[in-house]
């Protein structure tokens, strides 16, 4: 039998380099990652970089970046923190103050002195992360789980297509056709304006709820799908088993079915998390003055403002909040993923 590595006059030839280097268990493995590998660090992992450096710089009088060595320093992440004349304990009860009397309905004021206006941002930014991804759980899980279990096995490919089918329009087209229903005169006001005990006709335009609704209706799809797939994965008959235990149907979907599904909702939650956190768009579009987000004052801050040196510190942290909040999560309800 004639050698695979034959060469033309027939005579054995040896493997070619990228056959020797792909047959490598090492060399093969660093082969096939480089191009992804590269397309990280040149795209994503340098510029991060730049973006760490530019944080600890300063910004010059016509908005350059300044670097140099009596430049460089926190002053950006102590402007983004701490307000002038605070040390760090005062700093932070005056935050935690803040931030119950902002969520209180009766806006409970512990203290006059207020947190900068980029923390203030930045708690109520991870406030709407937080009320989204609840709100989307409660929706998504449910829905999930019907599609999963309880819908006819042939219908299941239509309603997961029905859940995706908002996402064959455009992002800004979505979120547009979001204002036009919470317009003045829209479908939603106005169909609430019909209720008999509603007074009037009620502005969902502009203010917390506006943005809420649009974060939900963004990212819902986030959540359904990771729950989908791993409820779809759960054998039921230990459900069963459970009841046939004495387990009431309650407690057998709370002991049994939810904590095995728990991997699906770890990660719809994440998906829907870390964009409502840091969303733009909608805040921008939805939103009024008194809703804006540190995504928008970000955006600001590298367009008009002309501020890079704030924008890149407050980027950092953003990411810094968010990846430890996840972490934190992970530990406490991703069931050891960590």
């Amino acid at each position: 039998m004639e050698s695979q590595y034959e060469t033309t006059d027939g005579a054995a030839g040896e493997p070619s380099l990228p056959e020797r280097i792909r047959s490598h268990p090492y060399a093969g493995l660093a082969f096939n990652i480089s191009p992804a590998a590269f397309w990280l660090t040149v795209f994503f992992l340098v510029p991060l970089f730049v973006m760490l450096i530019y944080s600890f710089g300063e910004r010059g009088a016509f908005g350059e970046v300044l670097l140099g060595l009596d430049q460089l320093g926190l002053q950006n992440y102590e402007t983004f923190f701490i307000p002038e004349g605070f040390g760090l304990l005062e700093t932070i009860w005056v935050s935690v103050a803040w931030f119950v009397g902002w969520v209180t309905p009766t806006g409970i004021q512990l203290t006059e002195a207020t947190p900068t206006p980029y923390v203030q941002l930045t708690i109520r930014s991870i406030w709407y992360g937080i009320i989204a991804t609840l709100v989307c759980l409660v929706i998504g899980y449910p829905t999930a789980y019907y599609i999963a279990k309880l819908a006819p096995e042939q219908h299941r490919n239509m309603l997961l297509a029905l859940v995706v089918l908002p996402y064959w329009a455009s992002y800004l087209v979505r979120i547009y056709a979001v204002k036009l229903l919470l317009a003045k005169n829209g479908i939603i006001p106005s169909a609430v304006a019909a209720l008999p005990f509603v007074s009037g006709q009620p502005e969902l335009l502009y203010n917390n709820f506006s943005v809420e609704f649009g974060l939900v209706y963004i990212w819902l799809p986030f959540m359904i799908l990771p729950a989908y797939a791993s409820i779809e994965q759960i054998d039921f008959t230990m459900q069963e088993a459970a009841m046939d235990l004495g387990a009431d149907r309650l407690d057998a979907f709370l002991r049994v079915t939810f904590p095995l599904s728990l991997p699906g909702v770890v990660a719809g939650s994440i998906l829907v998390f870390i964009p409502s956190v840091g969303a733009y768009v909608i805040p921008e579009l939805l939103g009024g003055p008194s809703n804006s987000t540190i995504g928008r004052f970000i955006a600001s801050q590298f367009g008009a403002a002309g501020n890079w040196p704030l924008g890149a510190a407050a980027s950092f942290v953003l990411m810094a909040i968010m990846m430890g909040s996840i972490w934190i999560y992970l530990k406490r309800a991703g069931g050891g993923l960590l």
